[in-house]
């Protein structure tokens, strides 16, 4: 299942545009730079390109870019199937649901952007800078894109965990679930007293699982409590307790469920 690196040189796509960074001045080394890459897919390693260390044109930043193309094999990993026309990576199939309500159609992306897309629609933030250089160890002209860019559409619309950590970059599906954390600040306390229940939805490869949905039972003067988890796959609530004993709490989703302990005085 591995990708080596010597397919580094695969098109990923895409023409150059005037706005952005050669592929002669890729060869200068004057501009950017090469560094090893690992993507690493629901906990394991799956490819080792080179990914590019270049100025991300709307923030003025230096960034990560990586090939576009090895994105597309790591989603494929998961079951996403996805199409790349040069400047729109479009998601065909994916195998869990997302939520394309208030979705616009696509448009044609500026000179020097791209975007992304499930099945023709986009949202507001899905478009993103990219950047067509020659992949290293040849003269072949390959789209990059930003590891930031890149991540937002996994996490905020493919609702995966995703991270980038000293050149690695993860990402888990919403089907790889590893477990659910969960604590209480603190778990024995005095009738009446705050208690702050917390925790993480970890999915595969230690990430946290975006945007889940998740019941809670067992807290006083309520039957059921429903919320979802932060970005990063993290969750915090706060309650009372009016009588003293002790309380279980659960916290379950779909795929796992957590139970802690509180004792109230």
């Amino acid at each position: 299942m591995k990708l080596k690196s010597v397919l580094t040189g695969f098109i990923a796509g895409g023409a150059v545009s005037a706005g952005l960074l050669m592929p002669s001045v890729a060869h200068a080394g004057t501009s950017i730079r090469y560094s090893p890459t690992t993507i690493d897919v629901a906990g394991g390693e799956v490819s080792l390109p080179q990914h590019i260390v270049a100025i991300d044109p709307w923030s003025g930043k230096p960034t990560s870019w990586v090939p576009v193309w090895y994105l597309q094999q790591a989603l494929k990993i998961e079951g996403v199937y996805t199409t790349w026309n040069g400047s729109t990576l479009d998601v065909t199939s994916i195998p869990w649901g997302v939520d394309l309500s208030a979705a616009a159609k696509t448009g044609t992306p500026p000179t020097g952007e791209m975007q992304f897309s499930i099945n023709g629609n986009q949202n507001d933030f899905v478009r993103a800078p990219k950047l067509v250089a020659d992949a290293p160890y040849t003269t072949i002209p390959t789209t990059y894109v930003t590891v930031y860019y890149a991540n937002k559409f996994l996490q905020q619309r493919l609702l995966m965990g995703v991270a980038w950590k000293d050149n690695t970059w993860s990402m888990a599906s919403p089907r790889d679930v590893n477990t659910i954390i969960l604590g209480a600040t603190p778990s024995n306390v005095d009738v009446g007293q705050s208690v702050t229940i917390s925790g993480e939805y970890r999915l595969a490869g230690n990430l946290g699982g975006p945007d889940v949905l998740l019941t809670v039972y067992g807290l006083p003067n309520t039957k059921v409590k429903t919320l979802t988890t932060n970005s990063e796959g993290r969750f915090s609530f706060s309650t009372t307790f009016e009588k003293a004993g002790t309380y279980t709490v659960t916290v379950r989703s779909a795929m796992d469920t957590r139970q802690i302990n509180i004792t109230v005085r």
